[in-house]
């Protein structure tokens, strides 16, 4: 069922507004918007390759053949792997964003 699900699930772009392409809109506006789209993107991805990991954890749980149960467990090893880079991604973009706010409003300014 959540295969099924998970294979009509489309990508969400959001279109960017008529303002983005303004020339009174900053530069750092642009940035912090196409940070947050980066940040959703990669949301996105990691629930995404987790509902895998969970398909995996079902099969190695059900599978009685040795052979396939290591095949499996190093799948898993090697998605949840990539599920850490997803989040030292984010956690750089999430910095990413702060300098950017710091930069436009300066340091003294408190958004989260």
């Amino acid at each position: 069922m959540i295969k099924k699900l998970n294979k009509n699930r489309a990508w969400t772009e959001r279109p960017l507004g008529k303002w983005y392409f303004d020339k009174n809109t900053t530069d750092y506006l642009k940035i912090s918007m196409q940070l947050l789209d980066i940040e959703m993107g990669l949301r996105d991805l990691k629930n995404r390759i987790w509902v895998h990991v969970l398909r995996l954890r079902f099969a190695i749980a059900n599978t009685k053949s040795f052979k396939l149960k290591t095949q499996l467990k190093f799948q898993e090893k090697i998605i949840l792997e990539h599920i850490a880079n997803i989040k030292k991604l984010r956690k750089e973009n999430s910095e990413a964003r702060t300098r950017n706010y710091e930069q436009e409003y300066g340091e003294d300014s408190i958004f989260w």
